[in-house]
């Protein structure tokens, strides 16, 4: 499922202006399910506070996360959409809302709308079976490992098979000890071998 999103540009073509990419956002949405959407806030001037507000029409469907964020450069805000389940049958005619925007403290304000349209079965059910599609896509997908980590696995293994070298020797070293002083140099040499590797 796409994800909605909503972006606000701030003094991107005057001081303390505001701009939307969407001067109407459409959410569409079923009787007593929720879903979200994304608010990027993109400054080209200074930085400044923002704060957002909701109309009485969307009031007690919408809920934005942050409702006041001091943006620099770029931020995000998350709102979620909820509509109870009596509203069934009744969601085309909600009508539309509003989401304010006001910065520098209220000395400029501006609106998008924000419309809950009803979410067609046909488009819910479709992107159902996209997301099973993709899910089965993405089982199939072969593993790659980058140079780095295969090269990492190579110095693991050869790492492995001289430490259980070592730890044979140790054990040969402590098992027979005529012989003790060849297997104690060769495990050295080896424990010398392994350290040096991994440098």
């Amino acid at each position: 499922m796409e994800r909605i999103q909503q972006r606000i540009f701030l003094s991107r073509n005057s001081l303390n202006s505001i701009e939307f990419e969407h001067e109407v956002l459409r959410i569409p949405l079923r009787a007593g399910e929720e879903t979200s959407f994304e608010m990027f806030v993109i400054n080209h001037g200074e930085p400044t506070h923002v704060h957002f507000s909701l109309s009485e029409e969307i009031k007690d469907k919408v809920m934005v996360l942050q409702d006041k964020i001091y943006v620099i450069d770029k931020e995000k805000v998350a709102a979620i959409v909820k509509l109870p389940k009596s509203y069934a049958g009744a969601v085309a005619e909600l009508g539309a809302g509003e989401i304010f925007i006001s910065t520098g403290y209220g000395a400029t304000k501006k609106s998008f709308s924000l419309d809950i349209v009803e979410a067609e079965e046909e488009r819910i059910a479709g992107e159902r079976i996209e997301g099973k599609l993709e899910e089965k896509e993405i089982e199939k997908r072969e593993v790659t490992v980058s140079p780095e980590r295969l090269a990492l696995l190579r110095r693991l293994e050869v790492s492995t098979v001289a430490l259980a070298l070592l730890l044979l020797f140790v054990f040969v070293v402590f098992t027979f000890p005529v012989h003790s002083f060849i297997f104690a140099l060769i495990a050295s040499m080896i424990f010398i071998f392994i350290v040096l590797y991994n440098l």
